[in-house]
């Protein structure tokens, strides 16, 4: 593809994060913010909302919706913490790890079965204790193992392959496709799919659009059986938000601390929703790690939602331990 191609698909965004040194403003993260109402309407918005995103491990939620509607997690007896890990990009923390391995057990499946990809756990001490330990990464310590095992949890009770649950062909991800369409109000054929970093699918949609499946999920303004489903792993994932995440993980601090239920992908997308009957989406257009805690706090601040212990801005230190400058936000 062309570079005019390439800038062809670029929506607008606007200044969202700002790191000063002395002076100067010295880096800025752009993105966009979009807040949507369960009907999908505009609540309010900062860059262009209509402009198209990969959802990636904030659609989550969503993909975990089949473990409740086809009977899986009532037949296999998943717990509610099965149930949040299956929505989780984990830290690969021994409780992680425990959930995901139960969740195959109980389904008469191993490590082996997992297609998600290896690496090492997200928490560096998880990580180190594996090396210590003369281990390499597996599967299981990918951060998607728990979606992938809930996958694999409804293909046994349905009587799919397992072999290729993961292809965009696969009668689960044809029925997840068809989830997305009707949680986020989008057609079908208005999704654009692409490969996750795990090897699913992954779904590309208006930003509005991801903001309005998180109004659904949070409100439960689904049809009924969605409602029912979106309603118990909602449940599961604000009981248990240790299980979404781990130690030092932003998801588990905003469920921990709120009554929102949320989660965020990978190149920064954020998926938030309220039971105040708003969903919000955010995406930092150049994928910086750095922008996403003052980013999503201060779009959360508007909406007079605040996470203790987790400030806006924070300050940046030379090697000294000197003050330097400041990480925040600029809206």
């Amino acid at each position: 593809m062309d570079r005019e191609n390439l800038s062809a698909g670029l929506p607008e965004d606007a200044p969202l994060v700002a790191l000063r040194r002395g002076a100067l403003v010295e880096s800025v993260h752009r993105g966009r913010v979009a807040v949507s109402d369960p009907e999908g309407g505009i609540v309010e918005a900062l860059g262009d909302p209509e402009g198209y995103v990969y959802a990636r491990s904030s659609a989550k939620p969503f993909q975990a919706l089949p473990l409740v509607l086809s009977g899986a997690a009532e037949t296999f007896g998943l717990t509610s913490e099965e149930l949040a890990v299956a929505c989780a990009s984990h830290n690969g923390e021994a409780q992680h790890l425990s959930a995901v391995r139960s969740i195959l057990g109980k389904v008469g499946l191993s490590e082996e079965d997992l297609q998600n990809g290896a690496h090492p756990p997200l928490y560096a001490p998880a990580a180190m204790q594996l090396v210590r330990q003369g281990e390499k990464p597996g599967p299981v310590h990918g951060n998607c193992s728990g979606k992938h095992a809930g996958m694999l949890a409804v293909c046994v009770h349905e009587g799919w392959a397992t072999g290729g649950y993961r292809n965009p062909n696969h009668p689960l991800q044809s029925w997840i496709l068809e989830i997305m369409s009707r949680v986020c109000g989008v057609e079908t054929d208005e999704i654009l799919l692409g490969g996750d970093g795990c090897g699913v699918p992954s779904f590309g949609m208006p930003l509005r659009s991801l903001a309005t499946g998180f109004a659904r999920l949070a409100t439960g303004s689904l049809p009924g059986d969605l409602a029912a489903a979106a309603e118990r792993v909602r449940g599961a994932m604000r009981e248990h938000p240790y299980m979404v995440g781990g130690t030092e993980r932003f998801d588990t601090a905003v469920m921990g601390g709120t009554g929102l239920v949320c989660k965020s992908g990978a190149e920064i997308v954020f998926g938030a929703g309220s039971p105040d009957g708003w969903g919000l989406a955010l995406k930092v257009s150049d994928g910086g790690a750095r922008a996403l805690r003052p980013a999503a706090l201060a779009a959360l601040s508007r909406r007079g939602v605040e996470v203790p212990d987790e400030p806006e801005s924070s300050p940046v230190h030379d090697l000294h331990g000197e003050v330097v400058g400041e990480k925040g936000p600029l809206f």
